[in-house]
């Protein structure tokens, strides 16, 4: 009896739904500037989709010497994989190391529009680790924001996010449209003989919040087998006669 309770409040239970959503459009970009060799260099490269898949934004500042010989004084990459419109992973990765030369300015983004058209819940979290200077001589660091796409005041925002930064915050949405940020806040700079970078990955979801039917059903499913199992017990009892 019990285990047939048991099995109607796990069919019962809130599972963790998908809110229904819709992708807008996933945009990634990057770029590097500097002056290489005394000659000012520039590389950016950016993509974007509107429907789930991985996207790429990769920039490469590069010193070439004598004979052929060159070394990489800058690479910076941005690579988004949004598994579902409900489900995504963002992951940065910036190294300058510009020898005698500078790289003087450094940017990578990352920008997610979606819609929603049932109460949500948007949860992320995220790891940063950087090293070096950034703009206004400042650690690298990054930040994070989601605000409606009517141009209301942003709803969540964190920043900066710097070296050993980890955690995860969620956000309660109203059916709605939505764009979800992820910038600099400090972006990494190198002087010449100095380095600098910065590496981080945040991952989001978002879920539909349960029915309200659903948390009762559920709620009287745990009542029932708490009265099952209380019979259960007062039926189990015996005593020993003495012969």
């Amino acid at each position: 009896m019990i285990l047939r309770v048991v099995a109607a409040v796990l069919v019962l239970a809130p599972s963790a739904a998908s809110a229904a959503v819709t992708v807008g459009t996933q945009i990634v970009d990057t770029r590097l500037a500097g002056t290489i060799a005394m000659a000012p260099v520039d590389s950016s490269g950016s993509d974007a989709a509107t429907r789930a898949g991985t996207i790429r934004a990769a920039a490469q500042l590069v010193e070439r010497g004598e004979g052929g010989v060159f070394a990489v004084r800058g690479r910076s990459s941005v690579v988004a994989e949004l598994g579902s419109a409900e489900r995504g992973r963002v992951t940065f990765q910036r190294t300058l190391t510009p020898g005698g030369n500078a790289v003087t300015a450094s940017s990578a983004n990352y920008r997610y529009f979606f819609t929603t058209d049932s109460e949500a819940v948007f949860e992320v979290d995220w790891g940063v680790a950087a090293f070096g200077e950034g703009a206004d001589g400042q650690l690298p660091g990054q930040s994070v924001s989601l605000a409606a796409r009517d141009g209301a005041a942003a709803l969540l925002k964190i920043a900066p996010l710097g070296n050993g930064s980890s955690g995860d915050t969620q956000l309660l949405l109203a059916p709605g449209s939505y764009e979800f940020r992820i910038e600099d806040a400090f972006a990494p700079q190198a002087s010449a003989g100095q380095s600098s970078g910065l590496s981080s990955q945040y991952s989001f979801t978002i879920r539909a919040v349960p029915e309200p039917a659903t948390w009762v059903m559920m709620l009287v499913g745990f009542g029932a087998v708490g009265t099952a199992a209380r019979r259960a017990r007062k039926g189990s009892t015996f005593s020993v006669r003495r012969t």
